[in-house]
């Protein structure tokens, strides 16, 4: 995949994001009242910021500079794409241990629904932008993997939280999956509503609102009770000095105008392509299923915990509004702002199949894996592979490298670590610091294109005679 229009800004780091790196938790914000961008991000910043300023320069004792950036950002989105594929397999199968065959049932029923290309603008979760890869998909990842042992204690009846080792390795990563990405402090406020209510439930009907609040208090374990806390108030903190988010202050449509574009975003994800829509069939099949085959208290269990992701899916849609709005998302909605939605539809979709996979025998089983196999060929088959999406803006770079000018000029209308052409050559100050960084430069360059496609055509035209006798 190309290289996008934020890597330079947050690996150089850009003026406006060294704050965010001195400054973890935002203290500023409370101490000056300072206003600078994503000041309740900080391990997200530091992590792109790490991994991009060193990987890349690790790689380059085997590749050269150029192939050593796209290299190392293809790492990053495997290593993430299987994190979050094995952490959904651990929670679909129960079980934490990858060589086994209920594992790899798991991350087969999984892997199709991970989309390139595809249904990826609808459905994505590893973008083609490294930088929206960094800022989504790990800190989901994340998530997942800090709420693995009390889902296990809860659903699966472990002990994970009684391991004291476990207990300060998620005292740690509470704090580190907080600070890390614009969705999570809102997914952690309403998954703690939720499984407080889900509690609340459970207590004698017969008591009164203020007994049975006391009651869940105390029915709930201590440790989810500790950590659930800390997160939370580390939460509300985020949010908090995200408020003074400068990338957010100039917003130029009121609440109640996110909120009427809602329906329409909820549309144009379920109408534009056919992903969304096949992969709600098919979970309403095996809901089906499950309820006509399976009568026991793991199916009812895992039905349970369905519709209390049905219950989040709603309460975070109806809380995505107040996120704020930026004009690359009209909707609101957009793959990576519903991508905790996205997760809990392949954890469903898998889920249920994985258990009516292990249910049914003889020709009902083999009926069933021909309606799943029929489902992963249109995943995969609307998958198709496109490669060399960066092959022009790799032959700008390498013109970039080896030219001898302080201001280069590149040829090609692609997008050269950019989001569109770059025909200010004062506009590519940055990226000329971060190709010097990546050594692709001996020093810092800038470089600019044509304005327009007709421009490119004349210059090409001028500069080369024999062109039209050749045609």
């Amino acid at each position: 995949m190309p290289l996008d229009g934020d890597m330079a800004g947050g690996i150089v780091p850009a003026e406006d994001v060294k704050p965010i790196l001195k400054d973890p938790f935002g203290v500023s914000v409370l101490t000056e009242n300072a206003v600078y961008p994503n000041p309740n991000r900080y391990f997200t910043h530091w992590s792109y910021f790490t991994y991009f300023n060193r990987v890349p320069l690790l790689l380059q004792s085997f590749v050269s500079p150029i192939d050593s950036i796209y290299l190392a950002s293809a790492i990053a989105k495997i290593i993430i794409q299987f994190l979050i594929m094995t952490l959904l397999a651990f929670y679909i199968t129960g079980r934490q241990k990858l060589f086994n065959s209920d594992f790899l049932i798991a991350a087969i029923l999984v892997a199709p629904l991970f989309q390139t290309n595809g249904y990826r603008s609808y459905m994505g979760i590893i973008d083609p932008s490294i930088t929206y890869t960094f800022f989504y998909a790990l800190p989901c990842a994340l998530l997942l993997l800090f709420y693995l042992p009390f889902f296990f204690d809860s659903v699966y009846g472990t002990r994970k939280m009684k391991n004291l080792l476990v207990k300060i390795i998620v005292f740690v990563f509470g704090i580190f999956i907080v600070f890390n990405g614009a969705l999570n402090p809102g997914i952690i406020l309403i998954i703690t509503l939720l499984f407080g209510l889900k509690s609340y439930l459970q207590t004698d009907k017969n008591e009164s609102f203020l007994n049975r609040v006391i009651h869940t208090f105390k029915v709930v374990p201590k440790s989810h009770l500790f950590f659930f806390t800390l997160v939370n108030i580390l939460s509300l903190y985020a949010l908090y000095i995200g408020k003074n988010n400068s990338i957010f202050l100039g917003e130029t449509i009121s609440i109640s105008e996110r909120y009427s574009r809602i329906p329409q975003g909820i549309f144009t994800v379920l109408t534009q392509k056919i992903g969304f829509p096949i992969v709600l069939i098919v979970i309403g099949i095996n809901i089906f299923l499950l309820r006509r085959n399976i009568q026991n208290i793991e199916t009812k269990k895992t039905l349970h915990i369905f519709r209390w992701i049905g219950l989040f899916s709603l309460a975070y849609i109806l809380l995505l509004p107040l996120g704020g709005y930026k004009e690359y998302r009209p909707y609101i909605l957009r793959y990576d702002t519903i991508m905790p939605i996205t997760i809990g539809l392949i954890f469903i979709y898998s889920k249920s199949s994985f258990q009516l996979i292990k249910h049914f025998i003889g020709k009902r089983k083999y009926a069933y894996i021909l309606l799943i196999t029929l489902f992963t060929f249109i995943y995969t088959n609307a998958d198709k592979p496109e490669f060399n999406k960066n092959e022009f803006e790799k032959l700008a770079l390498l013109k970039i490298s080896k030219s001898n000018d302080k201001i280069v000029f590149i040829e090609s209308n692609c997008t050269v670590l950019s989001w569109g052409k770059i025909t200010d050559s004062t506009k590519s100050v940055l990226n000329g610091q971060l190709l010097k960084k990546w050594k692709i430069t001996s020093d810092s360059k800038l470089y600019y294109q044509m304005k327009n496609r007709l421009l490119d055509i004349q210059k090409a035209i001028v500069e080369t005679p024999n062109l039209l006798t050749q045609r």
